[in-house]
């Protein structure tokens, strides 16, 4: 974040007035903004059919991808084999308008520099939405633009979206100032970033206990469940992954829409229950959905939750046993979901991360996660143009 001087505070005082000047820079001087490649379909639409069209965008916003860097080697490497049945998913969820995908993007008018950012939302439950690939060619005022004319969209139909989150690396210093800084600005209540532990897990085997028992998750479940994920990751996360909403634990109704064009989007949830206690001590939240959705797999990862009181023990057997369960959702559901990698990405804490490594498993990185909730969408839109505020400056400055 660049510091607040005299000149800074001033400017700040006038900020209705500064946002107006972004949002026109943003519509008129910068740039053009589109949506899931509108501007493309509509000049292509006599020379090509819709869904080549689509598929054409699609190769060359992989091609965006390789050439900022934002596909680096290693996760090229990870992802290149599926990259078809990737975009064959992400092609189907374009079909339904932007319920379930958008792809936003923004060309610079400059004929003599390639100007060209982009960001995309998918529909992660039924109310919540995760914000991610942003990607540019080095364009940090046309991001700015991109990033508030997207966030004014959403403040216009705020009935559709309770939250946004972002996942980023631990080490990417852009994603961690724009992302990482937010609970600074827009502050706890209604937005928080945290760390965990990404592991690709194969198979774990159960260990035998007589104190800790699983069981599937039942309806009954969903208020102590949601008190559980309340006291590990907070309140924050639990509301955006609608854990307070008994009629949408397991996603049927989002599982509906995603069925409309041939997907499918399913939460499987199982508990670990002390002998001793009435409430859960760990948590195995595994999400299915359309493989590739995002390049690190976030959209089938396996929440992992264990109660930090417990003995080593405990948490060992407690992440064993859960996780044991949880693998039946990636590789004995009968729900039609390709998956066709040997590991499953569970999201855990450091000390649960360090058992399942030491059970065999992989350590792949270490991921923040960023929520911000609908009452801090205003919020969320002043972060951006602070964040920005610099580039802007000198945008501004240039006009004049």
């Amino acid at each position: 974040m660049y510091s607040c001087n005299d000149e800074n505070v001033s400017m700040n005082r006038s900020l209705p007035l500064f946002k107006q000047r972004i949002e026109h820079l943003s519509t008129y001087d910068i740039g053009n903004y589109d949506k899931n490649f509108s501007s493309e379909l509509v000049s292509n639409e006599k020379n090509q059919t819709k869904d080549i069209s689509i598929r054409n965008a699609l190769n060359r916003l992989i091609a965006l991808y390789k050439k900022t860097g934002f596909l680096y080697p290693e996760k090229n490497e990870r992802i290149s084999p599926y990259m078809e049945l990737i975009l064959n998913n992400w092609q189907a969820a374009l079909k339904l308008d932007d319920q379930l995908l958008n792809i936003i993007q923004f060309k610079g008018k400059n004929p003599l520099k390639e100007q060209l950012t982009t960001i995309s939302f998918w529909r992660t439950t039924f109310n919540s939405w995760i914000a991610q690939h942003l990607a540019s060619t080095g364009f940090p005022v046309g991001v700015c633009a991109m990033m508030l004319r997207a966030q004014a969209e959403v403040n216009i139909e705020k009935y559709r979206y309770k939250s946004f989150q972002n996942w980023f690396s631990k080490s990417n210093k852009y994603a961690n100032l724009i992302f990482g800084t937010l609970v600074k600005t827009i502050g706890k209540e209604y937005s928080s970033v945290r760390l965990y532990h990404y592991v690709g897990v194969e198979k774990l085997n159960k260990k035998h206990s007589q104190i800790i028992k699983i069981v599937s998750y039942q309806k009954d479940m969903q208020y102590p469940l949601y008190l559980f994920y309340c006291q590990i990751r907070g309140t924050n996360d639990a509301d955006a992954e609608e854990m307070n909403d008994p009629d949408n634990i397991e996603l049927d109704q989002l599982d509906q829409l995603y069925q409309k064009v041939g997907l499918r989007r399913k939460r499987y949830i199982w508990l670990a229950y002390h002998k001793n206690n009435e409430l859960p001590v760990g948590a195995a939240i595994a999400y299915r959905g359309p493989f590739g959705l995002n390049f690190s797999l976030i959209e089938n990862r396996c929440d992992l939750l264990v109660d930090p009181s417990l003995s080593s023990d405990l948490k060992e057997i407690v992440c064993h046993n859960l996780l044991s369960e949880a693998s039946k959702a990636y590789f004995d559901s009968n729900l039609k979901i390709d998956f066709p990698i040997s590991f499953y990405p569970v999201v855990t804490d450091d000390i649960s991360s360090k058992i399942l490594t030491a059970s065999g498993s992989k350590l792949l990185r270490e991921y923040n996660k960023s929520i911000w909730m609908q009452q801090a969408f205003e919020g969320w839109y002043n972060h951006i143009q602070r964040t920005y505020d610099f580039f802007l400056r000198k945008r501004i400055q240039k006009d004049h």
